[in-house]
C-alpha cells in the first residue's frame, strides 16, 4: 500500500512539474502563445495581457495548476492554448497509440528474450 501511495505522489509531482513548464522556461507563456498563433503580431503589453486574460493564466502558475487539476478530477482535461479545442480527444488518441507501441515493443522484447533463452 505504501508503494502505491508513493507512486501516486510521484505521478502527481510529475504532472505538476509538466504543468509548470511554461513558467519554468523563463519565457512568458502569453508571448509563446502569441508567436504560435501569429508570428507577425507585435508583443505589446496590451496584447500579452489580453492573451493572459483569454487563457486564464493571469492568476499565475499556481492558480492555473489548481484549476486544471480540479477540472481533471471532473473529467475536463482543458483546452488547447493554441487552437482552443478540447485536448481530451487528442490525449486519448495519443494514449491508444502509445499503448499499442508499448504492447508491440513488449512482444518483440519477449520474443527476443525467448529466442535467446531457447538457443542456450
Amino acid at each position: 500500500m505504501a508503494a502505491l501511495a508513493w507512486r501516486v505522489v510521484l505521478a502527481v509531482g510529475l504532472v505538476c512539474g509538466v504543468g509548470l513548464l511554461p513558467w519554468l522556461t523563463r519565457t512568458d507563456p502569453a508571448y509563446t502563445v502569441l508567436k504560435a498563433r501569429s508570428a507577425e503580431r507585435e508583443p505589446t503589453p496590451e496584447v500579452l495581457a489580453d492573451i493572459r486574460r483569454q487563457l486564464g493564466i493571469d492568476g499565475g502558475p499556481l492558480h492555473v495548476l489548481t484549476g486544471w487539476l480540479g477540472g481533471l478530477v471532473r473529467g475536463d482535461a482543458g483546452r488547447s492554448w493554441i487552437s482552443g479545442a478540447d485536448v481530451l480527444p487528442d490525449v486519448t488518441r495519443a494514449l491508444g497509440v502509445s499503448l499499442l507501441l508499448m504492447g508491440v515493443a513488449l512482444l518483440v522484447a519477449g520474443l527476443t528474450a525467448g529466442l535467446i533463452c531457447a538457443r542456450t
